[in-house]
């Protein structure tokens, strides 16, 4: 799994970014910020086929040495609070092996992530301040109309449906 930092994430986590990435699938591949409200942190992930957003809340220091079962579980909480059967959520898990950090890469990626860091300020009823993973905020803001750029729209939500299914058939 391919995880896309922002230049205050990378700062943050202390981890050194691979150099460019062959082109991966897009599914498997998600953008990441860290975000600051109030005393607390955020981090936002978004994943860069279909805008699926994961939010995590209150991360401490001891969260970050143990980032990457943090991410697997935070991706299949969500994913079954979605009601996505476990059989696909096992099999997409499967997939990403390890986690592979690297900067970010598109703009047009970077403006996506940066619109649903917005977001986080207007969930506030949605946060769960006793869980570091949000489901209920990253289901809010995954059911969300977003625009494709050529003037059409979609569910981030229904999105990963379909792509799910058709990436697992």
């Amino acid at each position: 799994m391919l995880i896309q930092c922002t230049k205050k994430l990378l700062d943050e986590l202390k981890v050194t970014p691979v150099e460019q990435v062959e082109e991966a699938d897009p599914l498997l591949c998600w953008h990441a910020n860290m975000l600051k409200v109030g005393r607390h942190k955020f981090l936002i992930l978004v994943n860069d086929k279909n805008r699926y957003c994961i939010v995590l809340y209150g991360l401490k220091a001891r969260d970050k040495k143990r980032f990457t079962p943090l991410i697997r579980d935070a991706i299949r909480e969500v994913f079954q609070s979605e009601f996505i059967d476990e059989e696909i959520i096992k099999e997409y898990l499967s997939t990403l092996s390890e986690l592979t950090f690297a900067k970010t890469k598109d703009r047009k990626l970077v403006a996506r992530l940066n619109k649903s860091c917005e977001m986080v300020y207007f969930g506030e009823d949605y946060l769960d301040m006793d869980a570091i993973v949000q489901v209920e905020m990253s289901k809010w803001m995954s059911s969300l109309l977003v625009g494709d750029g050529k003037g059409a729209y979609f569910y981030p939500n229904e999105a990963m449906y379909k792509d799910l299914t058709d990436f697992l058939g």
